[in-house]
């Protein structure tokens, strides 16, 4: 950390010409972001839940010769009984098993693209600026749900979903959106304590919205039927689009990118943890990295496994309650996480914070995967409290390291490497749960729990 406070030093003259050049309103500019961060990731993320909800139902159909439509009337059939023949639990375990393998494809159709995309889009964006990475995602994710719908609508074969996930995954999908909106926040923030705070109103706002989503999506899924949410989800991105296009107001003066081939911006996104003019940090780059790499491992694994796992035996979950559980789970932590910064800040260091959050997430998530009742499940979120501290503290520490001029390459950095963690974590976690689902079904999180012990101990 005392590197840091020697870059705040040296890097003062140029913060303050920096300072000169963005925009007097930073509260409009805040505000603007919030709003279409909110609307996005409400309707995009609970594409997650609604996907693998719909696949499953659609397996249940097939294994069981149902002549029902699995788009229309989600609830004519449980997803599963809580007291069942042996036959019928075998059955389970060939539609749960079938549906991680799809679940996983369409998981990896939009990570391994992102990858390729968040290399460089970030960096360029430090000179051509930041709304082009808010509207690529965005219609990247107005093309996933129109193959989604596609798809209900005709009772299409399930791989027709993955066009429009690869089209997402070509526009960066969800990583380069919150790339633009790090970025952004970067570029209007002064000091690390302001930044460190913004980014963490930024996940929150996150996961406000994906809570709302969830919420909303369980609802509609129970009472409507698969195709309805994504209308209602399209919509909103649409919006959206709208607002970035005509209300949002650029942060970065554009000026000519010399040099337009990838291998250029390659070197620039990944410099920071190779280049020998930064030897006095380039440790703390790596550390932050890695423990930035095991975080989005298991954050990202788990959206996967989660929803099955609520879907089997024992909870036999329906989307509503999904929604509920969902919903309650991202607020309360939210909350926490919120209070831990904001009280917890000006009395310890935030690093402590970070790796407090860490290890209770570890709990929560050895409590998830030895759960039995719905009551422990209801469990896991309170003993996860604080754990939505980690991730921003990691990325305003990276941040608050490199120049105004290089936020773009920072956050690009970061974006590359959560998106392939994600898919690391994805694969990883899938074939975990599909390989036990028949004998240990919450392996899949006590191992998760072990990399985030690893986390943990690198950050400490």
């Amino acid at each position: 950390m005392d590197d840091i406070k020697k870059h705040d030093l040296t890097s003062s003259k140029d913060d303050k010409s920096s300072d000169q050049e963005k925009p007097v309103s930073y509260i409009k500019e805040r505000v603007v972001t919030t709003i279409v961060l909110m609307l996005y990731m409400s309707a995009s993320m609970p594409s997650v839940a609604l996907f693998t909800q719909y696949i499953h139902s659609r397996y249940e159909d097939f294994y069981r010769n149902s002549t029902n439509s699995s788009s229309t009337s989600p609830g004519t059939h449980s997803p599963c009984l809580r007291n069942t023949s042996e036959e019928a639990d075998e059955l389970q375990v060939h539609i749960q098993q079938s549906t991680s393998y799809e679940v996983l494809k369409l998981s990896l159709s939009v990570q391994v693209p992102a990858i390729i995309v968040n290399i460089v889009v970030g960096s360029y964006s430090d000179h051509i600026g930041r709304k082009m990475l808010f509207i690529l995602p965005l219609l990247g994710c107005i093309c996933k749900y129109v193959g989604f719908m596609l798809v209900v609508k005709f009772h299409l074969h399930l791989n027709f979903i993955i066009l429009g996930t690869l089209l997402d995954g070509f526009s960066g999908s969800a990583s380069t959106f919150l790339l633009a909106n790090m970025a952004y926040a970067a570029d209007v923030t002064k000091t690390h304590a302001t930044r460190t705070f913004a980014i963490v109103i930024a996940d929150s706002s996150v996961a406000i919205a994906i809570a709302l989503g969830q919420l909303m999506t369980g609802f509609l899924i129970e009472k409507l039927g698969y195709f309805c949410p994504s209308v209602i989800n399209t919509s909103l991105i649409l919006l959206a689009t709208t607002i970035v296009i005509f209300g949002l107001t650029e942060t970065v003066k554009k000026t000519e990118v010399k040099e337009l081939s990838p291998v250029v911006h390659l070197k620039k996104v990944f410099g920071f943890y190779v280049s020998k003019r930064r030897d006095n940090k380039r440790s703390i780059f790596i550390s932050c990295v890695i423990v930035f790499a095991l975080l989005s491992i298991v954050n990202i694994g788990i959206k996967l496994v989660e929803t099955l796992y609520q879907l089997g035996r024992p909870f036999c979950w329906d989307p509503e309650e999904i929604g509920y559980y969902g919903a309650y789970s991202t607020v309360f932590m939210t909350i926490c996480s919120l209070v831990a910064i904001k009280l917890g800040s000006s009395c310890v260091r935030v690093e402590i914070l970070a790796v407090t959050g860490m290890f209770l997430q570890m709990g929560s998530l050895i409590l998830e995967g030895l759960a039995s009742t719905d009551a422990m499940m209801y469990a896991v979120p309170v003993v996860g409290s604080i754990s939505g501290v980690s991730v921003p503290v990691v990325r305003s520490v990276m941040s608050h390291m490199v120049d105004p001029q290089e936020q773009g390459a920072i956050f690009s950095s970061m974006a590359t490497v959560e998106t392939l963690s994600g898919a690391i974590g994805s694969a990883t976690f899938t074939f975990l749960y599909s390989a036990t689902v028949d004998t240990i079904r919450g392996m899949a999180f006590l191992v998760m729990a072990a990399v985030m012990f690893m986390a943990a101990v690198i950050k400490m």
